[in-house]
């Protein structure tokens, strides 16, 4: 029924258009116009370039041995070293992004080397432990995020994710998804595993959250390799998925026509109501959901001094205090006389002890119920080297019901303050 209906009006508009095809005209001519010849038609215009800047990459500062080699206006890198690392000359905080990675040639070198991705400027150098902070597609096919190899993927966690290696001559895309904290791997045109980034399905999971940083793509290469990025200045060889834009865009121009930086800073933190006795204090505050607020403090280990560490609360709304460590701490919590701490929970990688004012409940979780380990947590959003902040707040959260109110923590600190806000 539909192609009749649609050949009708066919029909019709033919009819209507002057006259039956092959019929002659009074000019003899058959068809409509003059001498039977084509209307002139305009082209179509061109599509306009969304990218108004120029983005290559640059060698990254701590990039191995010695500086990779660029070229092709600074598109492609070329290593001759073990380990070298190029990233682009800009970043972003948020928002959703594709770009693509020609790999031209892979001859030799170390395999653990040889990865393609996207992380912020504190762990780029971390290869393999980018805290999550960082996801990395290694050419063996192995996905990576955390420290140790470790993968989040939609939501879930994995000793280790494997895919489809990559090869010379693949073009890899990279669709990272700022907002939600997800990053995408293509090979060819064809998404890995079960991601789908328009869907939002899948995708390494990475930090995005204040305090982060801003996210540089990024490429690391062994003796011998050479990749070429495309951050949407020319065709891409697949296309972008809906909703994600090039790489490239809505980045501000400098006089020559370059990209301009705004900084790895990306988005800051609030501080948290905390005072502390470190030089390293990284911290972050948000809006409490309850009625009662959830403090969390955290350290590594202490040094200097034996493993002893105090924290004062002079903050008067109701709350609870999560205090993490890596190593064994002896705490000693005092508090104001109006202050109204309702409950210590201690979490780490090792039992600790406190000493605190008769009447507060005290609680010491050392493992999940699934058995394993809570992890510690001393920096904001994350450190390298196998701590874990955003596991630290997840487990303290699911322990108290609570949804953290502020994170403040230190390498190695002596003493915390919680205070009311200024």
């Amino acid at each position: 029924m539909t192609h009749r209906f649609l050949a009708s009006l066919g029909l019709l508009a033919a009819f209507l258009g002057g006259g039956c095809h092959g019929e002659a005209n009074d000019d003899k001519n058959t068809g409509s116009g003059t001498g039977g010849a084509p209307p002139e038609t305009e082209p179509p215009p061109e599509p306009e370039n969304p990218v108004s800047c120029k983005l290559g990459l640059v060698a990254h500062e701590d990039g191995g041995d010695g500086a990779v080699e660029l070229s092709n206006d600074g598109l492609t890198a070329s290593s001759s070293g073990r380990v070298q690392i190029a990233r682009a000359a800009a970043s972003h905080a948020g928002g959703r992004w594709y770009y693509e990675v020609t790999v031209d040639s892979l001859i030799g070198g170390d395999f653990w080397a040889q990865n393609i991705g996207a992380s912020v400027e504190g762990v780029i150098s971390t290869v393999g432990d980018t805290a999550y902070m960082g996801a990395l597609y290694n050419t063996t096919g192995v996905l990576s995020s955390g420290g140790d190899g470790s993968t989040r993927i939609g939501d879930g966690q994995d000793s280790a994710v494997q895919e489809d290696p990559f090869a010379a001559g693949d073009v890899i895309g990279v669709a990272l998804d700022l907002d939600a904290g997800r990053v995408y791997f293509s090979k060819n045109g064809a998404w890995l595993g079960e991601m789908d980034p328009e869907a939002g399905k899948g995708g390494v999971e990475v930090l995005a959250v204040p305090g982060t940083g801003a996210y540089y793509p990024v490429l690391y290469l062994s003796d011998g390799d050479v990749m070429t990025a495309n951050f949407g200045a020319s065709a891409f060889a697949h296309d972008a998925p809906e909703g994600f834009s090039a790489f490239a865009e809505d980045l501000e121009e400098d006089e020559s026509g370059d990209c301009v930086d705004e900084g790895p800073a990306g988005l800051p933190a609030t501080p948290a109501p905390v005072e502390a006795a470190c030089e390293d204090l990284t911290s972050y505050s948000a809006d409490a959901e309850g009625e009662t607020e959830l403090h969390v403090i955290g350290i590594h280990e202490r040094g200097e001094g034996g493993p002893k560490a105090a924290v004062h609360v002079s903050r008067t709304a109701p709350m609870v205090l999560a205090l993490s460590s890596y190593a064994f701490t002896q705490w000693t919590v005092t508090v104001d006389p109006e202050a109204q701490l309702q409950q210590i929970v201690l979490v780490g990688h090792e039992p600790s002890r406190v000493n605190a004012p008769a009447g507060i409940p005290i609680s010491t979780v050392i493992y999940n119920k699934d058995g394993s380990r809570i992890e510690a947590g001393h920096a904001w959003p994350n450190a390298p080297g196998g701590n874990d902040t955003p596991d630290l707040i997840r487990s303290v959260e699911e322990i108290t019901g609570l949804t953290m109110t502020s994170f403040a923590g230190c390498l190695d600190g002596a003493s915390f303050t919680v205070v009311d806000a200024e």
